[in-house]
């Protein structure tokens, strides 16, 4: 066996005896020592897993958070460093393994969701938009249009599960010129025309088409009032 594939092996066998707190399937390290450096790894991943989802810590049970971390240290071999990262391979990890702990929190997977989005908006670098000036219904920054079961988006740490009742809605987030994450609630009718607006350019013809495939039982003035004021309220909110 060459060097490398030693060292492979050994790297492999640590990992196992970190991960899976098996200290004797790495003998000839102290178990005191791996003990130490697995507490300061499952710590450091914790804190990075708390530091981006603090409501939803709050709403579950210290023992079953903490279970959740566990099993994610356990089962999961994170594929970078960061803790941007980290946060969302957990919140992908709980989407994919959803466990029976969990049943009793429905709303657990979207305000996971809705905690990282906060997260990935207060770190991505938005992209420069090239505005066309003969496009009237061109987005000046990117948005995301977000449909939820519950307003998870109004939840604060500390809150009662009590109060975590289902209020099906629609909501728009961007990142404002001032670097500060905007969130409003819209209607079902500006959420398909949004989501339409913020994957490619359209025009209003574009648009009403749109609308015609969702309501065909309106008139035409319907449909151009819904863009009259579609296109007021982002301008009010300098999204157009």
């Amino acid at each position: 066996m060459s060097t490398e594939q030693d060292f492979q092996k050994i790297q492999q066998q640590f990992c196992h005896a970190i991960r899976q707190a098996d200290y004797a399937a790495m003998p000839q390290v102290q178990p005191e020592r791996l003990q130490l450096y697995r507490a300061h790894l499952l710590n450091n991943v914790r804190s990075f897993i708390d530091r981006v989802y603090p409501i939803a810590q709050s709403l579950l049970p210290s023992e079953t958070w903490t279970q959740l971390i566990n099993d994610f240290f356990k089962e999961e071999q994170c594929q970078s460093p960061f803790y941007n990262d980290i946060s969302q391979q957990f919140r992908d990890y709980i989407e994919q393994h959803q466990s029976a702990m969990l049943e009793q929190y429905p709303w657990f997977a979207e305000l996971l969701q809705y905690e990282w989005l906060e997260l990935y908006l207060d770190t991505i670098e938005l992209p420069e938009m090239i505005l066309e000036n003969n496009l009237s219904w061109q987005l000046i920054t990117p948005v995301w249009v977000l449909v939820y079961q519950y307003p998870v988006y109004q939840w604060q740490a500390g809150m009662s599960v009590a109060d975590c009742q289902v209020q099906p809605s629609a909501i728009l987030v961007w990142r404002d010129r001032e670097d500060q994450v905007q969130v409003r609630v819209i209607s079902t009718v500006w959420a398909i025309l949004i989501e339409q607006l913020s994957q490619s350019l359209q025009s209003s013809e574009q648009l009403i088409d749109v609308l015609v495939q969702y309501f065909p039982e309106w008139k035409m003035a319907q449909y151009e009032r819904q863009l009259d004021e579609l296109s007021t309220y982002l301008k009010q909110q300098a999204l157009l």
